[in-house]
């Protein structure tokens, strides 16, 4: 790793400035394009700019550099996670640009997709953030963008309601985040990630407790990006803010800024608080059990697909923390005697098998928005029986969330499993496979009602001939849920390059 101090690199923040320029691009293009050409002109700029920063990002592949003084990085874990971020962006755009266009009283499309590109740029910048300062800019401008999406449909009450308690409480857990790092800083004099890691160690075997205010720092900054992530109990936004957004929207939300708040989440504990892993392991491991209890159990009760979906989310939540508290360290709270790099790999994996499951459902329930249904389970009542494909698709996305094989979704639980057992963490090993059981019951259910109840109405056309994209979309998702999954093995061994992020701990200077 090579880090100069004098010379930016902008070589290294190509991917990053191309999706700023999309965003540029698409505000002056929603001023001076002619309305009737926006869904054509402006789809087509979003795909193309996201699509030209996944280009740009695998000539880095094989980087592990510092640039800007260290407040940016190119390395294996920043082309993972961003390369989830580009995929997750692709797929929003997919699945929002008819719906947008048509539906929820004409709202306006170029603002949805510049709105959509700073808050990806935002996750873009916290998954190669190499200090707390661009971390925190980067995480709070995917976070604004969200809370505006959220009430993107303003003439709904519920809209303007979930957004409202999301802006809320995030604003709460902004704070209580920036105050975390504040601790931190005061702790170790510095912001810079590696330099944290390093002083830690220092403090850590120059003591034998920890000093209290760095463990309340270290709680504080748990807390901030469980909000962030929805975990229990920090989830008190997501059912309503799922519930009021208009459905591509929702989908977004459940993808990006949660890949945003774990890749904030391991650049904060994995690589800045690495020395308290003993002590962060155990708070992570108790939220993993509390999230993917609560959010399966909920879930069972309700009606509302969308509602459904958001306590799934949070349940899976709890799936991906599990993995992070498989990353562990010798003693304390059932961790064996050695580093496991299973528990992080695992994460990220399960963060782009999420992506696609979950966007992909979302995406479904769009489909089903365009033939003027609601979203209650009797609205999918025979859906097979009116457009078998699209049930289909509805049916491998709900599989694959349960965690069935070949489907990504089963790969995903499968790597967590295994990292956790590796890790001597069998208790929470088993609470996934319970939950999953558990899970089978409100997934399946919207499987049973599609192929077995009466159609609630008669099917219009109108789904299956103006929106192509979505059509596309929906298929492409569908086939990437098996094919992902059954070539698994090679997206894990991309994962596993997380572990050169922190090879530069050891080379830069306290």
């Amino acid at each position: 790793m090579s880090l100069d101090l004098s010379t930016p690199e902008w070589s290294l923040v190509v991917p990053q400035l191309i999706v700023f320029l999309t965003a540029t691009v698409l505000l002056f293009a929603d001023a001076f394009i002619p309305e009737e050409r926006h869904y054509s002109i402006l789809t087509g700029i979003s795909l193309v700019g996201y699509g030209l920063a996944g280009l740009a990002l695998f000539w880095q592949h094989d980087q592990n550099e510092a640039t800007f003084d260290g407040l940016f990085r190119s390395d294996g874990l920043t082309v993972f996670l961003t390369l989830t971020i580009l995929v997750a962006a692709v797929l929003t755009v997919v699945t929002s640009a008819s719906y947008v266009e048509r539906l929820e009283g004409r709202m306006p499309l170029g603002e949805y997709y510049v709105l959509v590109a700073f808050a990806t740029f935002g996750a873009l910048l916290v998954a190669a953030a190499g200090d707390m300062v661009i971390l925190f800019i980067g995480i709070e401008l995917t976070s604004l963008a969200t809370y505006v999406l959220a009430a993107f449909a303003r003439r709904r009450v519920t809209a303007l309601e979930g957004a409202m308690k999301y802006f809320l409480l995030g604003l709460f857990a902004s704070a209580i985040l920036l105050y975390g790092m504040a601790w931190v800083y005061g702790a170790t004099a510095s912001t810079n990630l590696d330099v944290i890691g390093q002083e830690l160690q220092a403090i850590v075997a120059d003591q034998e407790n920890v000093e209290a205010s760095l463990l309340f720092g270290m709680l504080l900054v748990v807390v901030g990006v469980a909000f962030k992530m929805a975990a229990v109990p920090f989830h008190f936004w997501t059912p309503d803010a799922y519930d009021g957004a208009p459905t591509p929207v929702t989908g977004y939300m459940s993808a990006i800024p949660k890949i945003a708040a774990f890749a904030a989440a391991i650049r904060l504990l994995v690589q800045g608080l690495a020395p308290l892993r003993d002590d962060w392991g155990i708070v992570i491991a108790v939220l993993a059990l509390i999230t993917m209890v609560f959010g399966n159990v909920v879930a069972v009760s309700q009606r509302n697909v969308k509602r459904m979906l958001a306590y799934s989310s949070i349940a899976h939540t709890g799936y991906i923390l599990a993995g992070f508290a498989a990353y562990n360290d010798e003693g304390g709270f059932g961790f064996t005697g050695s580093v496991s790099d299973d528990g992080i790999s695992s994460v990220l994996y399960y963060l782009i098998a999420y992506t696609v499951m979950n966007i992909g459902a979302f995406a479904v329930i769009a489909w089903v928005q365009h033939r003027g249904d609601g979203l209650t389970l009797d609205d999918l009542s025979g859906l097979a029986k009116n457009n078998v494909l699209a049930a289909t698709a509805m049916t491998v996305f709900m599989v694959a969330l349960m965690g069935i094989p070949p489907t990504l979704g089963f790969y995903a639980k499968y790597y967590v499993i295994v990292a956790l057992i590796n890790s001597d963490l069998l208790w929470l090993a088993i609470a996934i496979v319970l939950m999953s059981a558990v899970s089978a019951f409100f997934y399946l259910r919207v499987v049973a009602v599609m192929f077995f109840n009466e159609p609630s109405q008669e099917g219009s056309e109108f789904s299956s001939q103006t929106t192509p994209l979505l059509n596309v979309g929906i298929g492409a998702m569908a086939i990437a849920t098996i094919v992902m999954g059954i070539w698994s093995s090679d997206i894990i061994e991309l994962a596993s390059e997380w572990s050169t992020a922190l090879d530069v701990v050891a080379q830069v200077a306290p």
